[in-house]
């Protein structure tokens, strides 16, 4: 049985397009900081990562915009968190294959 077959083919576009927004160094550290610490500050995130705010923004809307993260305005604090949770077992797949060779 194919993917297709086992996952409605427009979930199968939606997982593509998260898995084309997350294909990014900085996104994929965003990712892997936010299975560690579940939810997150912009500045918080900015800060591990050491970006530029604007940068830091631009990854973040994108990752919203793509269905990758949630976030919740609490008074003048803006967290993220991942819509998926399960992600990570991308972040650990990725350390695996890397660490392979």
């Amino acid at each position: 049985m194919t993917l297709t077959e086992r996952i409605e083919p427009a979930k199968v576009i939606y997982a593509v397009n998260m898995l084309k927004v997350i294909a990014h160094p900085v996104r994929l550290a965003i990712v892997d900081l936010l299975t560690v610490n579940q939810k997150m500050t912009l500045i918080e995130i900015q800060e591990t990562l050491n970006l530029e705010q604007a940068v830091t923004s631009q990854h973040i809307t994108l990752m919203e915009d793509k269905g990758v993260l949630l976030s919740e305005k609490v008074g003048r604090n803006k967290f993220v968190s991942l819509r998926f949770p399960n992600m990570k077992n991308i972040i650990t797949c990725l350390e695996n294959c890397c660490n392979e060779h």
